[in-house]
């Protein structure tokens, strides 16, 4: 009788756990196949859906008439899913012997056991089809966009490059990279056991839109010549490197930025910091003598002088009994301030300074563009370095007056004497021309856009006189070009080392611009730090100018028209 009752509640007993197990089975079904429904399908499609996005095409560089300075072309990236790769060694060997890695660094990454790792983001068609051929176990070619600089070195600081990202890393690339980077698109698709893209489950799929192409106003031609002989003129004077700026005086474009040395964006990985550097924008150096007309144009305009005011030149000047020497130790006696700009007497600058005051001088200063970056679209654009006016003494002043004692970039200063040629009207200097479309569509064009006024028409037209005197009998003479008439302003800067003027660095300069009486360019050729016997502007710098000055003549097909004397007499129109 026990043994069946206790059968009985045996059975009993395993029939409620087995309900309570069924009911617990149940309920728990439910949770998976409701409640948790969303999340567990989240976590399958992690595991079997991937997201591959898809590069878009940059917009391609080009100068002022169409040439391409920087251009999208096809590429593949290689991928791995390490998760899938059985023999991490022997695959790693074999990537080895085509991709940029050490085999122990691709072993490393192949025995990670993670779904993604991307080996090489930009490799030619030509090694990609030869990894494809190889058919290893969880690598993948995947087709995507690089950029190629088909001139190599020209521009190569304005231009800049794109880094492994695809991101702009300096010049262009880096200022416009919004506009030239267009929008990537996405494929979102099945895989397979091994990773592999199943097309049939292609779940979504965005097209990439294409960059925008960026127009510059420099004229690729001029650009080269500027570069050759820019190089040609820092080794002749054993210098550590220069900057050649050709702009139009009349719309503040840039024809040409040329750097030397520069380096090639298609191989960046090798350029010293020297190379990169866009000295035109980012490096302020003092000026020397080119600073002189604005000086000149602060005591002209001030009606505080005229062309033919006199001043008794010693070769030095004592301000607070501080003896500041002119660079002609002996002087030239009595002269008028065109004879001083002629022969660059730092001693009749110093006195314009005094007389003007700092704060003529600051206002001039202030109305030539020279307190601030020159805004003309390129990336690290420096203001200068100033005394500030507060604390301006007057042996700062006089220093000052001819261009020692401060720092500007040759960008500013360039921009700052074109007002000259430009009857007293200073532009704002640009480099972007327009943005166009994928498709060739103009999307924005720059306009020329007046930034100053700083001198009237007349005191304009006085300060070109002096300085077509300063190229034709003048310290200037080595930049002229025969049958034309320029005119222009030499510069000898000393530079400042440690906060104390050097006695042995310097930097040499030529602003010029021409052909007088419509110049068509002002030119400012700027050599850093020669080395030797050639360190005057008018021995290391005018030369230079003169040889890109022949070609601009040549290539705008601008005939000779000067006498013997190339403008040392008044011009009068025939």
């Amino acid at each position: 009788m026990k043994t069946r009752r206790s059968v009985q509640w045996r059975a009993l007993w395993t029939l409620i756990f087995t309900a309570v197990f069924m009911l617990v089975l149940i309920i728990r079904l439910v949770i998976i196949q409701i409640a948790d429904a969303s999340s567990l399908q989240a976590y399958a499609r992690n595991i079997h859906v991937h997201k591959i996005i898809l590069p878009a095409p940059r917009g391609k560089i080009i100068d002022r008439n169409g040439t391409i300075l920087a251009m999208d072309v096809p590429t593949y990236q290689i991928v791995a899913a390490p998760k899938y790769v059985t023999h991490p060694g022997q695959e790693a060997a074999i990537l080895a012997k085509y991709l940029p890695f050490s085999q122990s660094l691709l072993k490393k990454v192949l025995s990670n056991n993670s779904w993604y790792a991307l080996l090489d983001r930009s490799v030619p068609q030509s090694l990609a089809t030869k990894i494809q051929q190889l058919n290893l176990t969880g690598i993948s070619v995947i087709p995507s966009s690089g950029q190629e600089y088909p001139n190599g070195t020209l521009a190569s600081q304005v231009i800049g490059m794109v880094g492994a990202n695809g991101q702009g890393l300096a010049g262009i690339e880096y200022e416009d990279n919004k506009i030239l980077s267009g929008k990537p698109g996405y494929w979102i698709v099945r895989t397979d056991a091994s990773g592999n893209p199943l097309p049939q489950w292609q779940e979504a799929y965005k097209a990439p839109k294409p960059g925008d192409t960026v127009q510059l106003t420099i004229d690729a031609n001029i650009e080269a010549v500027a570069q050759k002989w820019l190089k040609w003129g820092v080794k002749r004077a054993h210098a550590l490197n220069g900057t050649v700026i050709i702009l139009n005086p009349h719309t503040g474009s840039v024809i040409a930025l040329a750097n030397w040395p520069n380096f090639n964006p298609n191989n960046y990985y090798s350029a010293t910091p020297l190379e990169m550097t866009d000295y035109a924008v980012q490096d302020p150096v003092p000026p020397g003598s080119i600073f002189k007309p604005v000086t000149a144009s602060a005591g002209l305009g001030l009606g505080l002088f005229t062309p033919n005011s006199m001043f008794d030149t010693r070769g030095y000047k004592i301000v607070d009994g501080v003896r500041i020497n002119d660079w002609n130790p002996v002087g030239w006696g009595w002269i008028t301030l065109t004879r001083g700009l002629e022969v660059s007497s730092d001693q009749v600058f110093m006195d314009v300074a005094l007389k003007v005051g700092v704060d003529g001088m600051y206002h001039y200063i202030k109305e030539f563009g020279l307190d601030h970056p020159s805004n003309v679209g390129l990336p690290g654009d420096s203001s200068g370095i100033w005394i500030p006016k507060n604390q301006v003494n007057a042996v700062d002043l006089a220093t000052i007056g001819f261009g020692q004692g401060m720092a500007v970039t040759p960008m500013q200063m360039i921009t700052a004497d074109s007002a000259i040629p430009n009857h007293g009207v200073m532009m704002q200097p640009h480099i972007l021309k327009a943005i166009l479309s994928p498709t060739g569509q103009v999307i924005k064009t720059v306009k020329p856009q007046v930034e100053s006024r700083p001198d009237t028409p007349k005191v304009a037209k006085e300060i070109e006189h002096m300085m077509v005197l300063e190229a034709t009998q003048g310290t200037g003479v080595p930049a002229q070009v025969p049958g034309y008439v320029i005119g222009g302003k030499t510069g000898t800067a000393q530079k400042i080392v440690d906060g104390k003027t050097s006695s042995n660095l310097f930097v040499s300069s030529y602003m010029g611009f021409g052909p007088v009486p419509h110049p068509r360019f002002i030119m400012l050729v700027m050599i850093n730090r020669p080395i030797g016997k050639l360190f005057y502007g008018d021995q290391v710098s005018a030369p230079v100018w003169q040889h890109i000055a022949s070609y601009l003549f040549k290539y705008w097909k601008i005939k000779p028209y000067a006498g013997p004397d190339n403008g040392s007499k008044p011009f009068v129109k025939p």
